[in-house]
């Protein structure tokens, strides 16, 4: 199934189709916006996961900023939002930064039918389409999960790269690839072998994957490569480009959650 849908596409299925919206605005810099305007105005029916409460687990010394959240918990927070495995999932955010790591997330455990919205919030807003402040609330679903747990690089497989062959992808901003202007990571770098591609580069300024000709550009060192493996600094960015590449037709992508804030935690991993 494709990974994203435009609104133009969405509005043919809202007659035919039972549609969930999730509600994944969020801002790194300030934890309490994705809350907020939640509350503020959001699609009817639409639930919010937060990226730290719902799309993390609990952090550690020795892990990442943004973990994956266990298995377990994962699924309860599926089955609280009263999600069904044929349910048409369409996930928005404001600027497509973090809405892929919920489509990444629902993937993992197994759902096909699950999109982000190409625009985010304000694509939705233009059609002039209704918004709440009520927040709705589902019956408790059976959801079986089918955890799909080859869409993961370990922390073992990052550090064998170079011997496996495999590709290893930094999805950062370029600076911060080149430990230059690192102000969220207490070690500059990046790990050793990795190549740089930015996510952001994926991305048009209105919040929409870049035209097929420019990705494909953009991949052309990765779409060729077996079972490539994505960070960034937390594993939630390196998400924007899986379902880039996804959209190109590469699904063979893995993501180490980890990501850089994780590698730099163990004194036997080098940085380059």
């Amino acid at each position: 199934m494709f990974p994203t849908i435009q609104m133009t596409d969405l509005m043919q299925l809202v007659h035919v189709d039972e549609l969930r919206w999730i509600d994944c605005r969020s801002d790194l810099k300030d934890p309490s916006y994705g809350q907020a305007a939640y509350l503020a105005s959001h699609v009817p029916g639409a639930v919010r996961l937060d990226l730290a409460e719902d799309l993390s687990g609990p952090t550690s010394p020795r892990g990442g900023r943004h973990p994956l959240p266990l298995k377990e918990e994962w699924l309860r927070t599926v089955q609280r939002c009263g999600i069904h495995p044929e349910d048409f999932i369409v996930i928005y955010d404001d600027d497509f930064t973090f809405a892929p790591r919920a489509w990444w997330l629902f993937k993992w455990i197994g759902h096909e039918r699950v999109v982000v919205l190409e625009g985010g919030f304000s694509a939705y807003q233009q059609f002039d389409l209704p918004v709440t402040e009520v927040i709705p609330s589902y019956p408790r679903s059976n959801y079986k999960d089918d955890y799909q747990d080859q869409m993961i690089a370990t922390v073992s497989d990052v550090a064998s790269v170079r011997e496996s062959g495999n590709l290893l992808v930094d999805s950062r901003d370029a600076d911060r690839y080149a430990g230059k202007n690192e102000t969220i990571d207490s070690i500059a770098g990046h790990i050793p072998g990795a190549v740089n591609c930015p996510f952001k580069n994926a991305i048009s300024p209105d919040g929409r994957l870049k035209d097929a000709d420019d990705l494909k550009e953009m991949y052309a060192g990765i779409l060729d490569a077996a079972s490539p493996i994505l960070y960034c600094g937390s594993g939630v960015t390196a998400c924007v480009n899986i379902l880039a590449l996804h959209s190109l037709g590469k699904t063979d992508v893995r993501l180490y959650p980890g990501s850089y804030s994780e590698w730099i935690t163990s004194p036997e991993h080098s940085v380059e």
